[in-house]
């Protein structure tokens, strides 16, 4: 596994999106944007959606999660489904590069950092505040888990606020107030 700077990372996508060198890693070994975010990946323009992701994660003001990125073809890497994160662990699963394969990563990136940065108070201050009766009981409808509306709000205050939150009062200033609660900083300013 090899590791890159952020300066490196940005020559690497720019060669990269330029046609050059390929940063591309094979399956058996990931390449390491930065300490903690490691991503598995033959395609180069999908490195560079990982490096895009972490870059919003630091123009918030939060450290992107510790986390394993890994790409699939199909939705059998992600039990059925567009994104899956469990365990640090993030799968996308798409071949297209676009806005909505932009949200799934960042979605599923923002569980991982719920996960490791959000505490039990915040949890259930965000839950009274979208009136939601729990964190992430199976039982529940997916848009009534707190932990799914957080990495939503999540996904849309980092991202480029193109696609609407897929979660029951997203007016904008209510997603901004829960992503305020999930992360303490305020929703960044233009996309």
């Amino acid at each position: 596994m090899r590791t890159i700077g952020r300066l490196g990372a940005s020559i690497l996508a720019l060669t990269a999106l330029a046609g050059g060198w390929s940063l591309a890693a094979r399956h058996a070994s990931g390449v390491e944007l930065q300490p903690g975010v490691t991503v598995f990946s033959d395609d180069p323009v999908q490195q560079q959606l990982a490096i895009w992701a972490v870059a919003r994660f630091e123009r918030a003001g939060l450290n992107p999660p510790t986390v394993v990125i890994a790409f699939h073809a199909d939705a059998s890497g992600c039990g059925g489904h567009l994104g899956f994160a469990k365990d640090g662990h993030v799968d996308v699963c798409t071949v297209l590069v676009n806005e909505m394969a932009r949200r799934n990563l960042l979605h599923e990136m923002g569980h991982i950092w719920i996960d490791q940065n959000v505490s039990r108070a915040a949890r259930d201050r965000f839950l009274e505040i979208r009136d939601l009766r729990t964190w992430n009981a199976s039982t529940a409808d997916w848009d009534d888990r707190g932990y799914e509306q957080g990495a939503e709000i999540m996904a849309w205050a980092l991202g480029d606020r193109i696609l609407t939150a897929q979660v029951p009062d997203n007016d904008p200033a209510q997603l901004a107030d829960g992503f305020e609660i999930l992360t303490r900083v305020v929703v960044p300013l233009g996309v």
